[in-house]
């Protein structure tokens, strides 16, 4: 079906389900990482536990979402969709009863499976109702309800740490994620691509444990072993990508990848966020940790970043439609690199705060102008039958930069802090 087969109510509804589904992700996110001194608190934990929270949830999202990709092209995009709304719905209420950091892992890794299901499908789904001259703004205010989730989600989770404790972030996504499911079934079309094909169980598996070994290698740095695990994950991921291509029915569709422009669109997207999805991480243990501010006044300090990226996002994404698809994509890059430099630069134990905030709001700015523009490369760089896929891709590649991110972020703890002290002036 092409888009312009819809109502503008049929694509409304689309839009709509998948922006709240994926305003969820970054709203804990971003809530999670003023929450981190009640939880370490609470459990007795160290600043390298707190980080395997994040850790565990990319891991599993990456190890989830081409798997995810394939089903939902033999049972339905919408389909799958909704069981990742009931993932996440059952594993938010878990997360919340954790008695412990061990058990938070788990359900926030359980987490990870549910937000891939969704991930893997909305920038699809919208792909398939909006036409060609329509889908960037679409995607735009798509990736936009992304921002304006991070935007939120510091100020909200630090009053909500303040007052209802860290346990009250996850019940708030009880009623949005009922809503964007219910918005979701009410959509009576279903989009399958290749219904009644064999899946590819032998090469899911393979995908997943090198995956597992890989990242797990990542997260684990400096230690020998982790080293050791990097370096067989990627042979694994290496076997994999050879076994697909030989494979009839695979989940890894590697011609995508003879597109020189998807590729390089695919490389900038995981090195956008392998350069700087941890500084939100860090930033929260700086605000509090030296600068000995609430959750709810380190929440106001932080929410820069994210506003600007929502306006921004929203421009770009409209322009993307009219111009060379590569010009905004790398724009932004150059920004957020200057916003990245300005923040090492403005970074001590006496904290100046309007430099802080300006770091962040050019932060913003390039991350506004570089994502929708580029996720709109992506899908239009693509045919319609490998719009799920290719979607897939994108979070799977997203996914992988934030969790080389947070690797690092990890292994820097490991090697300045150990892995059982917490965050204070002195260190």
């Amino acid at each position: 079906m092409d888009g312009h087969s819809f109502t503008k109510r049929e694509k409304r509804t689309v839009l709509a389900a998948s922006c709240i589904a994926i305003f969820l992700n970054p709203l804990v996110g971003s809530m999670l990482n003023l929450a981190l001194g009640a939880i370490q608190a609470d459990f007795l934990c160290s600043e390298h536990n707190l980080g395997w929270i994040a850790s565990v949830y990319f891991m599993v999202s990456v190890m989830t979402l081409l798997p995810a990709s394939r089903l939902a092209d033999i049972y339905g995009k919408k389909r799958i969709f909704l069981i990742g709304a009931v993932i996440v719905l059952v594993a938010s209420v878990l997360s919340a009863l954790s008695p412990n950091i061990y058990v938070l892992y788990v359900f926030r890794g359980l987490t990870g499976v549910g937000t891939a299901f969704i991930s893997c499908t909305s920038v699809s789904l919208i792909s398939d109702v909006y036409g060609p001259h329509e889908r960037g703004g679409a995607l735009g205010i798509n990736t936009a309800c992304v921002y304006v989730g991070a935007s939120i989600g510091p100020t909200l989770g630090g009053v909500l740490t303040d007052f209802l404790g860290w346990r009250g972030i996850f019940f708030i996504l009880v009623p949005m994620i009922v809503v964007a499911a219910l918005l979701m079934k009410s959509f009576k079309y279903e989009f399958t691509n290749t219904p009644g094909e064999r899946y590819d169980s032998k090469g899911s598996i393979l995908y997943v444990v090198g995956i597992f070994i890989l990242m797990f290698g990542i997260i684990s740095l400096p230690e020998i072993y982790a080293i050791v695990m990097i370096v067989v994950g990627s042979l694994m991921i290496i076997g994999f990508v050879r076994f697909e291509s030989k494979e009839e029915y695979p989940i890894f569709h590697g011609e995508l990848f003879e597109s020189v422009r998807f590729r390089r669109s695919m490389v900038a997207l995981t090195l956008n966020y392998a350069s700087s999805f941890c500084v939100m991480f860090f930033l929260s243990r700086y605000l509090q940790g030296i600068g000995l501010l609430s959750p709810t006044e380190a929440g106001l300090v932080m929410m820069c970043q994210p506003a600007f990226q929502v306006v921004f996002t929203l421009i770009a994404g409209k322009l993307s439609d009219r111009m060379d698809k590569r010009i905004l994509p790398t724009v932004g890059m150059v920004i957020l690199c200057v916003g990245l430099v300005m923040l090492y630069a403005f970074t001590s134990k006496d904290i100046d705060y309007p430099m802080i905030i300006l770091s962040q709001i050019v932060m913003g700015i390039g991350f506004g102008i570089f994502s929708a523009p580029n996720t709109n490369a992506v899908m239009s760089y693509v045919k319609r039958e490998h719009y799920n896929h290719a979607s897939g891709m994108i979070s799977t590649f997203r996914q992988i930069g934030m969790m080389i991110s947070m690797g690092l972020a990890t292994c820097l703890i490991s090697i300045y802090m150990g892995t059982n002290t917490a965050l204070e002036p002195s260190n």
